[in-house]
């Protein structure tokens, strides 16, 4: 027997005793031996174990779709055929504040190379929007700064280009000319360190060092991503062109950052539509 604490999962009754919730189910060692109720105690296990509704939202599609191909692999039965899906609550999604912008961008105008690395980072996941992956993958010859473009390579190594702006341009500019004169010059990764190419968790502990520093909390690569989404949707840019930008093939993303945005443009419409009572 396979037992799964879940402390908390569901509220007890006044008179009920103080004891967690137990999700319990026999074991199997043949995936034809799953039943229904093997999903739902691993997927109440994930909750109980603090994991996030959207995780488990994703974790439950990868069921999904392996148990699709295994019941037309095998000829049996889909034991997930009409079951539904945890509900994922909707969040606006973190953008930054044009203060936490300030302060964050405050942190990189020193004149050595890693301060104007970090800039030209930040620059870029400000005005791309692009994974952590795809930035970190950068490749010299990705790179255009006269026509201020970068290819990047994105999930199941799909390629798209991105746009940045003057200001990245210039930044990247710098950084490139003094990067040429570095030690590490001949490698083909665009962000180097004293050690080498950067990798994603430098790039990542490069990012909330400049938040500590300005002071900042929740700060990390990801979050540019809903920061530029969300400034794209603000400012009226197309929907098919951030779907194009971000490398998203599904509108359920699309859909979240279009909500955030969309509260954003109610606020101000209230102050403009009220604000004269």
């Amino acid at each position: 027997m396979v037992r799964c604490r879940v402390p908390g999962h569901r509220r007890p009754a006044p008179h009920a005793p103080d004891t967690p919730e137990r999700y319990t189910f026999d074991p199997v060692t043949d995936w034809a031996d799953v039943t229904r109720a093997h999903i739902r105690g691993w997927l109440a296990c994930l909750f109980a174990r603090g994991y996030t509704d959207s995780y488990v939202n994703n974790q439950y599609r990868c069921l999904q779709q392996f148990f699709r191909w295994f019941a037309e692999d095998e000829e049996v039965p889909n034991i997930m055929l009409g079951m539904t899906p945890p509900r994922v609550a909707e969040k606006p999604v973190p953008v930054f504040s044009d203060d936490e912008i300030r302060a964050l961008f405050a942190t990189v105008q020193g004149r050595d190379i890693w301060s104007r690395r970090d800039l030209a980072i930040l620059l870029f996941l400000r005005d791309t929007g692009v994974r952590l992956s795809e930035l970190s993958g950068l490749q010299l010859d990705d790179v255009d700064v006269v026509e201020r473009e970068a290819t990047v390579t994105g999930k199941a190594k799909r390629t798209r280009t991105v746009k940045y702006s003057f200001e990245a341009a210039r930044a990247l500019d710098k950084y490139l000319r003094m990067r040429a004169k570095h030690a590490h010059a001949h490698v083909s990764a665009v962000w180097i360190g004293p050690k080498g190419p950067l990798t994603d968790s430098g790039i990542y502990q490069l990012v909330q060092r400049r938040a500590a520093q300005a002071g900042l909390q929740g700060v990390h690569p990801h979050r540019f991503r809903h920061h530029f989404s969300h400034t794209w949707l603000d400012r009226g840019g197309a929907e098919g062109d951030l779907m194009e930008l971000n490398g998203w093939n599904s509108p359920q993303m699309l859909r979240r950052y279009g909500r955030s945005a969309a509260v954003a443009r109610a606020r101000r419409g209230y102050d403009r539509i009220m604000g004269s009572q």
